[in-house]
């Protein structure tokens, strides 16, 4: 039996109108495990795994990255216990929320924005990839998230605290729509995990996860990433890359965002996303003429929440509409 809103129901019976597949799909919104990504910035796998088996948690290898760990709840509470989650050697990090970064594929000596930055999860993610060399700009407009977003940078060795100016990272309080057009930079890659109405992290037992789901504030939110979009490609190099995630499962901030960003800006082309490991789910039919076939949408399970994700770039620099 169901707990969430009669009008989210519905939603879902729409999306899934297979009986067998809408059942399939309300199961996975039970309580998922504990995860965590090793911070390779702080320590290696084979420390934390021997950290893990000393204190006998059991742990589970994730089927895509070898720095991703599923470990059952009742180890929770003695895995935040431990030094290594103290210190920021580990971080617990859902799976689906690992997979951007790796679709980014960050490099060592390059310039990235991390446009919609906290907690901070993905940009440490990326700061590890660099190997902490290149620049790496993290903005969050909210100013308590943007607190928690500096706290967890110093934890996580991605922010050096003990330098007035950190010379690989620097950290930005501002609207993410108005940054690009403020730092006038080029980017080599962006991230753009944007603001979503979350409903692939939806609890079916916790009602704060889905207490304030409403379709008005859905256009909302979609208004607003279609100008976070439009302001990260502003700021992408020519052959740079883009990445464009969401943790909901609605077609209006996933294919039909993307389908209508396609429409107005030419010079954006799709590239394909190539991971392994991972199970894809049918991209929803909008009914558009334009092929978003290479965007992905990461089929939910026990383990796994959903995630879009689209990864484009800049064939030519023109103006946009």
């Amino acid at each position: 039996m169901s707990n969430f809103p009669e009008k989210f129901t519905d939603f879902l019976q729409e999306l899934f109108p297979s009986p067998s597949e809408y059942q399939r799909v309300l199961k996975t919104f039970e309580k998922r495990p504990t995860t965590i990504r090793v911070n390779t910035l702080k320590t290696d796998v084979n420390s934390v795994l021997e950290t893990l088996k000393s204190n006998h948690i059991k742990y589970q290898k994730s089927s895509f990255s070898d720095l991703a760990f599923i470990i059952d709840n009742q180890y929770r509470k003695k895995l935040t216990s431990l030094d290594i989650y103290e210190s920021g050697d580990i971080y617990l990090q859902s799976l689906a929320s690992q997979v951007p970064v790796i679709a980014l594929d960050p490099k060592p000596g390059e310039t990235i924005l991390d446009l919609t930055a906290a907690p901070g999860s993905k940009t440490s993610q990326i700061a590890a990839l660099m190997q902490r060399q290149g620049k790496l700009i993290a903005n969050e407009q909210n100013k308590p998230r943007f607190f928690k977003l500096m706290h967890n940078m110093q934890n996580l060795g991605v922010l050096n605290s003990e330098k007035s100016e950190d010379e690989f990272i620097k950290l930005y309080l501002q609207d993410g729509i108005r940054l690009p057009y403020i730092l006038q930079t080029k980017f080599d890659r962006i991230l753009l995990d944007t603001p979503c109405s979350a409903e692939s992290r939806f609890q079916n037992q916790d009602a704060s996860t889905y207490r304030y789901w409403h379709i008005k504030k859905v256009k909302t939110l979609v208004n607003t990433q279609k100008r976070l979009l439009k302001s990260a490609f502003a700021a992408l190099k020519v052959g740079g890359i883009l990445v464009y995630s969401t943790c909901t499962i609605n077609p209006h901030e996933n294919e039909m965002q993307i389908q209508k960003f396609l429409s107005k800006n030419p010079n954006a082309k799709l590239l394909p996303i190539k991971m392994t490991g991972l199970n894809y789910a049918p991209l929803f039919d909008t009914g558009s003429d334009i092929d978003i076939s290479h965007s992905k949408r990461i089929m939910m399970d026990q383990n796994i929440e959903s995630f879009y994700l689209a990864k484009i770039t800049k064939t030519e620099e023109i103006e946009s509409e």
